[in-house]
């Protein structure tokens, strides 16, 4: 299945279960806490535009795109098109569209964890920055290599016939070497910290956005008032600690583009 397909079918942007609203819920939280309050902000993954609306309501002037037309013209046809300044059809990591040093800041929620080469997620944060104004804010999304490995092993876990068991458990092997599993591609701490010192790049937050829940999907869905409230609030509580940024299934990097002189 290709992204197409994926974002077709299965878009997590149309999921209105309790973990993708804890998500979002965290993101709101971590973006309110690092983004600078107003200023242009490009949205170069919108997907169906959530977080866009979001931010031009808080009184940034946004502009969003998406690789996928559909989402593209969904947002268009969106009768809150109006808030956002401008929208377009074009992948995160080719914004020949826009000059350099045009926004304050640039969020990327989803294409960095689907770039499965180091050369392509170079190129969406050289991208970015080229795009972003010194002192600028850059948050990208990420899947953690934990989530790839566990994703693969309960596929293995749930495999019966022998053959496909054997095949399950070698592409488990493959996945803890390679980091990657299918269409996705997991981003340790380490590469994030080598990113950021080769592009310049002051680390605001590493931090966890979808903890390790994921197969207590329907045990949280059950959740309501109070309960429920307890628990968004843990996970917001807990996000940025380094040990649940390290192995949670999404999370979100947050940084600012340093003004470099000669010594740098």
């Amino acid at each position: 299945m290709d992204m197409f397909e994926y974002y077709g079918y299965f878009a997590e942007e149309n999921r209105s279960d309790k973990l993708i609203e804890t998500e979002n819920r965290v993101i709101d939280a971590l973006f309110d806490r690092y983004l600078p309050g107003s200023g242009s902000l490009l949205d170069s993954s919108a997907g169906l535009g959530r977080n866009a609306f979001r931010l031009a309501d808080l009184g940034y002037e946004v502009t969003a795109g998406d690789f996928i037309a559909d989402h593209v013209e969904a947002i268009r046809a969106n009768p809150e098109s109006s808030k956002l300044k401008e929208t377009y059809c074009s992948s995160a990591h080719r914004l020949t569209a826009f000059a350099d040093e045009s926004f304050d800041s640039v969020i990327a929620l989803g294409p960095m964890y689907h770039m499965r080469t180091k050369a392509e997620r170079e190129l969406l944060v050289r991208e970015s920055l080229r795009v972003l104004k010194p002192n600028g804010i850059l948050a990208f999304s990420f899947m953690s290599p934990m989530a790839m490995t566990f994703g693969q092993y309960f596929n293995a876990m749930r495999t019966y016939k022998t053959l496909d068991r054997l095949k399950a458990y070698r592409k488990l092997a493959n996945v803890e070497k390679t980091h990657v599993c299918d269409m996705f591609h997991g981003m340790d701490l380490e590469e994030m910290t080598d990113i950021s010192r080769e592009y310049g790049l002051k680390i605001l937050t590493v931090a966890s956005t979808y903890s390790m829940l994921y197969d207590m999907a329907g045990e949280i869905e059950t959740l309501s008032g109070d309960a429920y409230e307890a628990f968004v609030k843990s996970q917001i509580d807990t996000c940025e600690d380094p040990v649940v940024a390290r192995y949670c299934m999404r999370g979100l990097f947050i940084a600012q583009k340093r003004v470099l002189d000669l010594f740098d």
